[in-house]
């Protein structure tokens, strides 16, 4: 069995398409072609179909995907057990995240770590709320780094409460206010990335039962900051992601004040490859001695 093309397999299916794939994995498109084609002989039936919306994985093929996951997961920890058995740590971390983690947090813990663990290479992956607890799960990726998640089988660490404000345009009628009540959002205006039961957007204005009027889903938070800078509405943002950032818009309060809780999110710590078990012991105590 050719682990390497199952991996090319997995990336086809992350990127949509069998250039991309080989484009991040170095391979030509018609090398990636002739690895799939080599694939589906060996295991009897097609991977993918083509599309308008590129390559997809044909039902078969996705039902294949935990396993293919924990196979390659397999061969990463064997390979860096190796490696430490040697006295040189190796291997490759997959990190989930959001943007404001991205931003603020990530970076400076790579930087610090690497100081001592030059040869760990790190690939940081970004996604929507409702995405993180899916990868982890699934093994897409080996560490998260996000907002509790309720309802989930995976384990978390809380390492900070990060708190949610009002973000409105300026001249809006409440840049006056101190605070913004929560009863403020029902019917207004509203902007956001997303609102569903795994933003904690949602959570919070469901909790208050706010329906706010919203007028556009946008791709990530600075999207989202753009838009009320341009009056188009009003939205809630964490402060992790207000952190230094200034322009043509107010933060404020909510009131009650709503918080989000972030921490590091993985399946097992039995299931974890070396390499993620020391930069887990790493982040943890850079994050809560912080």
């Amino acid at each position: 069995m050719d682990i390497k093309r199952w991996k090319v397999m997995l990336a086809v299916d992350d990127y949509g398409s069998f250039t991309r794939a080989g484009e991040a994995l170095g391979y030509t498109q018609s090398g990636v072609t002739q690895m799939m084609k080599a694939l589906e002989k060996e295991v009897g039936f097609s991977l993918f179909i083509k599309g308008k919306k590129g390559a997809v994985l044909t039902p078969e093929a996705q039902s294949l995907i935990p396993s293919v996951r924990a196979l390659l997961s397999a061969d990463e920890v064997v390979r860096q057990e190796i490696s430490s058995l040697k006295g040189t740590p190796t291997g490759t971390i997959t990190i989930g995240t959001y943007l404001s983690c991205s931003i603020h947090w990530i970076p400076e813990i790579i930087q610090k770590f690497r100081e001592s663990h030059p040869n760990i290479v790190f690939k940081v992956i970004e996604g929507a709320e409702d995405d993180l607890p899916d990868w982890i799960q699934e093994r897409r990726v080996d560490i998260g780094f996000l907002s509790h998640q309720e309802g989930h089988h995976f384990q978390f660490l809380p390492v900070m409460d990060d708190e949610l404000f009002a973000v409105l345009p300026k001249g809006h009628h409440l840049e006056g206010c101190s605070s913004v009540p929560m009863e403020k959002f029902s019917g207004a205006p509203f902007v956001t990335t997303e609102y569903a039961p795994g933003s904690d957007i949602y959570r919070i204005l469901k909790e208050f039962h706010i329906r706010p009027d919203i007028r556009f889903l946008s791709i990530n938070e600075f999207s989202v900051l753009s838009m009320v800078e341009h009056g188009l509405g009003i939205t809630i943002l964490p402060g992790l992601l207000l952190r230094g950032q200034t322009g043509s818009f107010v933060k404020r309060r909510l009131e009650p004040r709503s918080f989000r809780r972030l921490g590091l999110g993985y399946s097992s710590y039995d299931d974890l490859s070396p390499a993620s078990r020391i930069f887990l012991e790493y982040a943890k105590s850079f994050l809560l001695d912080d």
